[in-house]
């Protein structure tokens, strides 16, 4: 173990030891926040062979709800948000990164536990804790030296995991300048676009046509393997009728979270100011020559004279003075301190004495003021039902869907767990891979129905629009050439774009012939079009104004010499004819100053995306299985 091998060097470890475990537990250690932790080992999910248990669930949540808090989100909305889902997210996927670790052979020992943490934990002041009250603090929050030690491991097994995948990532300087000069090379450029739609209408196609380009081309059209899939909804609206909110939940939510209702006062003011210098050379008076011009305008006011007026003539403050010195109204915090005291606590309607800030001497008089309120329950009602019908709503579905899993785990077919729900098998028509339809149009649902098997049913439910859908393979129809009648209306589409495109095109090459000459300007006024520009200057990826992107739009803008005329270009809509106006070069020197900063961040953005896509292989060798009763249970 690796306390072991501390003990065994613990003269040189004995100090900063304590303080680490400390640090560790504080910022990183689930187990040290306040909330219930189970002392149970029900599981909430199973990861291949281990599972994500109860007592781990609540710590990492705990430690979660805190960081939600800090952001404003209290525990209510980050149920409404599905948030507790994220983090059983995120365990079974530390859960897959330790097995997969675990099953290629990797290994961390005591002394990468004990070196990891004395490299990553230490306390910046360089002072320790004592070893009883690190023991006291693990032990107040149900954690201890052991769980310490597995969650340095496992940490160290994932970053191991990741070098391994990650390791031969390598960032060439050819890379490194392409992408510089993506980000830093920019053009803007005058274009005309020809597009290809006005011309589908002359565009015609016979039959003789249609059947022609079927036989020469029969196998472009071949029909891809398609799933039919049968599947079981749970409609978030047809769940509402069973997802009742009572006014007492209302009033209940309202009274628990009054705060977030309540709404601050305000007063309305305005003021004459008479500024002070603040060093010798702004502008301003010295604070004698200040507060003795700022009585004669008080005395003013008091002797009668019009705040507006005398404002308007004499106050310091430009933004305001115009306006009668009116301020608006302002929240408790808007102004300076020593103006808020007067703003709040003067009656209204009447005048203050001087007040100082740091922008002056101040006249100040309250217009009007409104206290601090709270919004009443019947201008919020509706909001509330709604958040906590959605709840109720998740709750309801999360239950349901808990149920179906358990039944289709046991082999259950798909009807057979529906009916206790009051759910009938919808049949889908036949899907092509990655072309899905409504409520079948999740990507990873589509992605494990082509995994699935004829007469194969996934245990677990999918998120769409739509709702939570569980689905099974009713039929696997293979690729196969097709007959025309199936296809003929793809083949006539094809042959009217073409032949739209090739019209454009010919208008396209015309337009360019008399740019030559003319100007873009000119030849697109002769053929009725329209020259357009980039706003400005636009880098690589972004798209030439409404152009688009392409990549022959973009080789094209970035090797003309500036004033030079492209020649036609294919776009999305048709074709194009650009002109480079400007241009921000490739700068050599700049490159070289940030060349090692690109190449650093091009390698962790590969390496990351390079990971992402082996832990998505990961998820399909590990089964992962959800406890959505035990998780449920959780709430209560």
């Amino acid at each position: 173990m690796a306390l072991g091998f501390m003990r065994r060097h613990r003269e040189w470890l004995k100090y900063w030891l304590l303080a680490v475990v400390l640090a560790f537990i504080l910022l990183y250690i689930p187990a040290f926040q306040k909330g219930p932790v189970a002392g149970t080992d029900d599981e909430v999910a199973r990861v291949g062979s281990e599972s994500v248990t109860v007592g781990e669930f609540e710590r990492e949540w705990a430690r979660q709800r805190q960081r939600f808090s800090a952001q404003g989100i209290d525990q209510a909305t980050a149920e409404q948000m599905g948030l507790r889902d994220q983090v059983l997210g995120q365990l079974i996927d530390r859960k897959l990164v330790v097995q997969e670790a675990r099953r290629l052979g990797l290994t961390v020992d005591d002394a990468a536990v004990a070196a990891q943490i004395q490299d990553m934990y230490q306390l910046r002041n360089g002072k320790f804790m004592g070893a009883d009250e690190v023991r006291k603090r693990l032990a107040l929050q149900g954690s201890n030296e052991e769980e310490l030690e597995e969650s340095v491991r496992e940490a160290l097994l994932g970053q191991r995991l990741q070098a391994l995948v990650t390791d031969g990532v390598h960032v060439s300087d050819q890379d490194a300048e392409k992408e510089f000069r993506r980000r830093n090379e920019k053009v803007k450029v005058e274009y005309v676009a020809v597009d290809a739609a006005p011309f589908a209408v002359q565009a015609m196609v016979d039959e003789g046509e249609v059947g022609a380009r079927f036989q020469a081309q029969r196998d472009s059209y071949r029909l891809p393997e398609r799933r039919v899939v049968g599947y079981l909804l749970l409609d978030p609206l047809a769940l509402q009728k069973d997802a009742q909110v009572t006014d007492a939940d209302i009033q209940a939510f309202y009274s628990d979270h009054e705060q977030q209702y309540q709404q601050p006062g305000e007063a309305c003011v305005r003021h004459i100011l008479v500024k002070v210098k603040t060093t010798p050379d702004s502008p301003g008076h010295t604070e004698e020559e200040a507060r003795a011009l700022a009585q004669k305008l008080l005395d003013q006011v008091k002797g009668g004279a019009d705040f507006a007026e005398v404002a308007k003539k004499s106050s310091e403050d430009a933004g305001s003075s115009y306006q009668g010195g009116d301020l608006g109204c302002v929240p408790p915090g808007r102004m300076r301190p020593e103006f808020d005291q007067v703003a709040f606590t003067l009656p209204p309607h009447q005048v203050s004495d001087l007040v100082k800030t740091v922008n002056g001497i101040h006249i100040i008089e309250v217009l009007s003021r409104k206290e601090d309120t709270v919004q009443p329950l019947a201008e919020v009602k509706d909001q509330i039902h709604q958040m906590l019908l959605q709840g109720k709503v998740r709750e309801l579905a999360q239950e349901r869907s808990g149920t179906l899993a358990e039944a289709l785990r046991k082999g259950q077919s798909l009807e057979k767990a529906g009916q206790p729900l009051g759910l009938t098998v919808q049949k889908s028509a036949p899907l092509e891979r990655g072309q899905g339809v409504p409520p079948l149009d999740s990507p990873e649902l589509l992605a494990r129905v082509f995994t699935l098997g004829r007469g194969e049913t996934y245990p677990e439910p999918f998120g769409t629009a739509r709702g939570w859908v569980f689905v099974s393979v009713l039929d696997v129809q293979p690729s196969r050439l097709p007959e025309l009648a199936e296809v003929k209306d793809r083949v006539r589409a094809d042959l009217q774009q073409e032949k739209a495109r090739a019209l454009a095109k010919a208008k396209a090459e015309d337009l360019r012939a008399r740019a030559a000459s003319d100007g873009l300007d000119k030849a697109a006024a002769a053929l009725g079009l329209t020259r357009k520009e980039t706003p400005g200057p636009v880098s690589r990826d972004q798209p030439l104004g409404d152009l688009g992107s392409g990549q022959a739009l973009e080789e094209a803008a970035f090797s003309l010499p500036v004033q030079a005329l492209s020649e036609v270009l294919a776009s999305a809509r048709g074709y194009a004819v650009l002109r480079v106006l400007e241009k921000v070069p490739f700068d050599p020197a700049a490159f070289a100053q940030q060349k090692a900063s690109v190449v650093s961040g091009l390698e962790q953005q590969q390496k990351q995306q390079l990971f992402e896509a082996y832990l998505e292989r990961t998820r399909e060798r590990f089964k992962v299985e959800r406890r959505a009763v035990n998780l449920r249970r959780l709430r209560g």
